[in-house]
């Protein structure tokens, strides 16, 4: 996939050639997307592009992209990114003299020719903005001022590494806060005073005390008819200073200030109070202005009555909002949930789309790339509201702060909200405010890290129409949605591809083999992958085998995954700290269960609890995306959950040596239960029941028959041969012995000899480890007796004669 979400077309399609980097990069010929690759690759290009049409020599491209850590290649890593640059980018046929990537002795450089960039429209647009406004043509400035602010609504170049990126970030925010002011000034001069304070607030925010801006905004303020607010903004203005800088405000602010207390129409809006036709009307309570140079009016008739404010001057148009963050540059494996995202909704409703999964997923990216796919959809805008809902408690955002947010950017600064957030009553004003504002519109809104359903509710437009995604790790089932999506970890074969995309081609094919280990270590994660990518981009003489090596488990590989301040752990942590003790409880217990796969059963005999309660502690996880439920009452970890599980429940090894007895108690007593004896036929390890370490009882016979434990039996599956190796890798050695020799009857009546076999064999390594003697003789007589049950009877009857002359010591 490329960056917009739609299949990359073969480079070659012949076309015009278009770059954009004043968001996510973009390549595109014919309007038709092309497929860039990884971020660093993306870097390259950026790079060429932005010193073109200049020869860029290996040392500066290094110094541009890597900064002070190049590779340990050094440059002779440049020709495989430019290579898979030509490629994506060049007709077919071209050859490199027809390459937009031209090489040279030491360099290279990008060939504009006919290649067309955002970067080039948006100095157009500027440049005709400026000269514009230089002849007085207020209104083209203003048009094509709009048009180069809508190239800049997102973040350029957003998430490139290297010294020239950052660069280019902050020389584009000061040229965006450039374009804002200027527009703004021709706002005021044409008399759109509401436009101007609509333009001052969807600029970036700027210093505090920039002085320039504030006087643009008393001066919009003034034109309002809101004298005292551009009063208060001089004053709040003027403090900044003072404790920040220690001086007053400088001349052109004072006078501003001053020619707002004295209404003088000419300073502040560039013309008198008769000849502002086409301008902003004075509100009914706003009393008349007059420039001080005037003739004051007639005492006997006094000031005429302000005019009523008509009809089509009460609600000015607004610019359209876009608040979305910038777009991922990979998302691989995603289409099927893009199409259920993006896919028509009724007209005449608000749909609400639920997206949840476990941390590291991918909930938000996936989000993000539906959002920009709907933009061109909403047309009076899209707005993005984190709830923060996973961060620390100080970043935590309520619905208030939320709604108080969605509100200023529909309403902008002028429009008074209620303010005491201290009070109840407050939520059901804003609430109230925020559905009439929305009422006329067609909104895009994303929800992000939403918690629960009352966070949500509140935010919700009234607009027919609109459209809700609601991301977050916790489902929703409070929350009326049309479509609830559960993004699940990619596939084995997608994630190879997306560790491709993120590693680079080249690097990853070298080692196939490698990189499909990683992916599987990785548990197809989005989250982990980048963090895997990453630390292989940053130690160049890694090899993939050499990373993947590091993780020989997944214990081991999760301490692996953490590059800066990401780490795969620290995402799981935050999913567990906004447990509640109960769901902290179990989920710390299913850190020690043996096998992959459990129930209710299981857990409740680790917790004591009954089966009902043990069964809603895990539907509770399942709605936390802790816990994944493939069938119906039969649950699993992801890989690398479980081992977050494991290390917590380390964390308390009283406590997980408690869980760990109980459960493999529960599991002998299903084997005795379902064998063909009874469960009282087996001469010793009969007192397993009664209470634990942690004084808890343990009831080592829950089920009424032997139907029941072979059922439950029956569920586990395959991984009965897991909870044998499970327990002697714990050290539970007579717990390993009893449950390989409880098996044998069930797993052979069901013709599962080659599981009985490997369990048997997993007991028989530790059997002379445990507390009970009889059990290696023990052991072998279940082997002759597998061995006849397979028609295999001497070599059995050997087994069994050789284990039955061997007798168990005294005792």
């Amino acid at each position: 996939m490329d960056a917009a979400g739609r299949g990359a077309v073969p480079a070659g399609t012949a076309g015009r050639l278009r770059i954009e980097l004043l968001g996510p990069v973009h390549a595109r010929r014919d309007g038709r997307p092309l497929g860039l690759g990884p971020i660093r690759r993306q870097a390259v290009l950026a790079a060429l592009v932005l010193r073109a049409p200049a020869f860029v020599t290996y040392g500066q491209l290094l110094d541009d992209v890597w900064g002070t850590e190049p590779p340990g290649t050094g440059h002779r890593v440049l020709p495989s990114y430019v290579y898979a640059l030509r490629k994506a980018l060049d007709v077919p046929g071209a050859g490199p003299d027809g390459s937009v990537i031209e090489g040279g002795r030491g360099g290279y450089r990008f060939v504009t020719g006919d290649t067309r960039t955002d970067l080039a429209d948006l100095a157009e647009h500027a440049s005709l903005a400026r000269a514009a406004k230089a002849a007085g043509d207020l209104n083209r400035a203003v048009d094509h001022g709009g048009r180069a602010l809508e190239l800049l609504r997102g973040e350029p170049l957003p998430g490139l590494p290297g010294p020239l990126a950052d660069t280019e970030r902050h020389r584009l925010a000061r040229r965006r806060h450039a374009l804002h002011q200027d527009r703004s000034e021709c706002l005021l001069l044409l008399g759109r005073y509401r436009d101007a304070l609509e333009e001052l607030m969807a600029a970036p925010p700027a210093p505090l005390h920039d002085e320039p801006m504030a006087a643009l905004r008393m001066r919009a303020l003034y034109g309002s008819g809101r004298q005292a607010e551009a009063l208060s903004v001089y004053q709040e203005t003027r403090r900044r200073l003072l404790d920040e800088l220690g001086v007053e405000p400088g001349e052109e602010l004072r006078r501003i200030h001053q020619a707002v207390l004295r209404r003088e129409d000419a300073l502040l809006l560039g013309r008198a109070p008769e000849s502002r036709a086409g301008g902003d009307v004075p509100l009914p309570d706003s009393p008349p202005r007059q420039d001080h140079r005037t003739e004051p009016s007639d005492p006997a008739t006094g000031p005429s009555p302000a005019r009523p404010l008509p009809q089509d001057l009460r609600r000015q148009p607004r610019p359209r909002r876009n608040e979305l963050p910038g777009d991922t540059a990979c998302l691989v494996g995603r289409e099927a949930e893009l199409a259920l995202l993006t896919a028509p909704v009724a007209p005449g409703a608000v749909s609400v789309m639920t997206i949840d999964g476990t941390a590291g997923v991918g909930k938000t990216a996936l989000v993000v790339r539906a959002a920009w796919a709907l933009d061109a959809s909403y047309p009076d805008g899209c707005l993005f509201v984190d709830l923060y809902a996973y961060g620390a408690a100080h970043e935590s955002v309520g619905p208030q702060r939320a709604l108080r947010r969605l509100l200023r950017a529909l309403r902008g600064p002028g429009d008074e909200l209620p303010h005491d957030e201290a009070h109840g009553d407050d939520m059901a004003e804003l609430v109230t405010a925020w559905r009439a504002a929305t009422s006329g519109l067609r909104l895009l809104l994303v929800v992000d890290n939403a918690r629960s359903a009352e966070q949500v509710r509140p935010l919700l437009p009234a607009g027919p129409g609109s459209r809700v995604l609601v991301a977050g790790r916790q489902r929703l089932p409070g929350l009326d949605a049309d479509l609830r999506l559960t993004v699940e970890p990619l596939g084995p074969g997608e994630a190879v591809g997306l560790f491709r995309e993120l590693l680079g081609e080249s690097r990853a094919d070298r080692e196939p083999e490698a990189a499909r280990e990683l992916a599987l270590r990785c548990g197809g994660l989005p989250l982990a992958l980048r963090i895997a990518s990453a630390r292989l981009q940053n130690r160049p003489s890694w090899t993939l085998a050499f990373l993947a090596g590091r993780m020989p488990d997944d214990t081991r590989g999760l301490g692996e995954l953490r590059a800066g301040d990401r780490s795969v752990e620290a995402a799981f942590r935050m999913s567990y700290d906004q447990l509640t003790p109960e769901l902290r409880r179990g989920f710390r217990a299913l850190g020690s269960a043996p096998a992959a796969r459990f129930d209710g059963v299981t857990l409740a005999a680790m917790l004591g609890t009954p089966d009902e309660e043990a069964e809603a502690l895990l539907e509770d996880l399942v709605d936390a995306s802790l816990l994944q439920e493939p069938h119906p009452g039969r649950y699993r970890l992801h890989d690398l959950v479980r081992a977050h599980a494991r290390r917590l429940a380390a964390e308390a090894p009283r406590e997980a040596a408690a869980d760990r007895a109980a459960v493999l108690a529960l599991y002998t007593a299903a084997g005795r239960a379902a064998s063909d004896w009874g469960p009282e036929t087996f001469p010793t390890g009969q007192g397993v029941a009664g209470p634990d370490v942690t004084g808890r009882d343990v009831d080592a016979q829950p089920f009424s028959g032997g139907a029941g434990a072979s059922a439950w039996l029956d569920a586990a599956g395959g991984d009965l041969v897991d909870v044998v190796a499970s327990a002697s890798a714990a050290g539970e050695f007579d717990h390993a012995c009893r449950i390989a020799e409880a098996l044998v009857d069930h797993l052979a009546r069901r013709g599962h000899f080659h599981e009985c076999r490997s369990a048997l064999e997993h007991a028989l390594a530790c059997a002379d480890m445990t507390t009970e003697r009889r059990m290696p003789s023990s052991l072998r007589i279940c082997l002759g007796i597998v061995d006849v049950y397979q028609g295999r009877c001497p070599a059995g009857c050997r087994l069994v004669r050789r284990s039955a002359a061997v007798r168990p010591p005294a005792g």
